[in-house]
């Protein structure tokens, strides 16, 4: 009965992968697991796009699941195909014999299944893998989200461009039109390593204003613009100069490169805070008499 269980879980594990997809994972394969399967942390958990050594169809396959641009949404699980191997539970190493005796597979290889949730479905079979280990699989998007984490704790935005509206000073009680907008010297900025690239683009996202007088705008997305469009503006109540700072948080969008391909965007998680100082002159308006000839 024991080779008769193997025979049948061999014939299986070698079915064309649309076959065993085409049910849903919900087959005899993975029965006992179609609905309780749960991501084990600990081994073969991956996010994003994935891809496999000499397997271009599993960088094809992740590019295009989820529900966000390359696969942004996506939760990979890859365990070894044993009968009584299912994700989130202990492995039974002797029963892999029919994974590790795979005539499909290269000799050193064994067959792994391969478990994907996105937004829209959760731990849906996606088919087998021939693997000589789980180190096969490279986990492209945690390699990218950890350049990325590393980039944004080690990066110094620049200085914003500051305007102001009256240009060279204001008068008090005036309203005084600020914006700001990113320096042109700022470019995407590539980085990462050999294998997986990134290209990285910092944004601006909210400010904070001390107007020099006192008094703090609080955060707001508003960058502001020219009299008279503009809708950031300050009174100043006094003469003087007024030394104010502003606190700008930036966060941005990262593109990853792999493979000679291109994915993304994708949302670049966190955000690295800049402060700059600005000086402005506030004059006080004095009334004159005029006399008319």
């Amino acid at each position: 009965m024991r080779f008769l269980a193997v025979a049948a879980l061999a014939a299986l594990i070698f079915a064309p992968t649309a076959a065993l997809a085409d049910d849903g994972g919900c087959n005899a394969l993975v029965s006992q697991a179609c609905t309780s399967v749960t991501a084990d942390h600990a081994k073969g958990d991956f996010r994003g796009l994935i891809m496999v050594r000499d397997q271009p169809d599993v960088l094809d396959r992740a590019a295009s699941a989820g529900t966000s641009p390359g696969c942004g949404d996506c939760v990979w699980e890859v365990i070894l195909s044993c009968p009584t191997n299912l994700p989130g539970a202990p492995s039974d190493p002797t029963a892999c014999g029919a994974a590790s005796n795979a005539p499909r597979c290269r000799p050193g290889q064994q067959v792994y299944r391969l478990y994907l949730t996105t937004a829209a479905v959760t731990n849906k079979f996606e088919g087998a893998l021939c693997l000589g280990s789980i180190d096969d699989v490279v986990p492209v998007g945690n390699i990218a989200a950890a350049d990325v984490a590393r980039y944004l704790r080690d990066v110094s935005p620049p200085d914003l461009v500051l305007t102001t509206s009256p240009p060279r000073g204001t008068l008090v009680t005036l309203p005084t039109y600020f914006s700001v907008r990113p320096p042109t010297t700022l470019k995407p900025a590539p980085f990462g390593g050999p294998q997986v690239r990134e290209t990285i683009t910092l944004a601006p996202s909210e400010y904070a204003w001390s107007w020099g007088d006192g008094t703090e705008s609080g955060w707001t997305t508003d960058a502001g613009d020219t009299y008279p469009r503009g809708t950031l503006t300050h009174r100043y109540a006094y003469g003087g100069t007024a030394h104010g700072t502003l606190v700008t948080r930036w966060g941005g969008t990262y593109t990853i490169t792999v493979a000679g391909r291109t994915f993304g965007p994708y949302a670049a998680l966190g955000t690295v805070t800049h402060r700059q100082a600005f000086a402005l002159t506030v004059f006080t308006a004095r009334s004159q008499l005029v006399s008319h000839a």
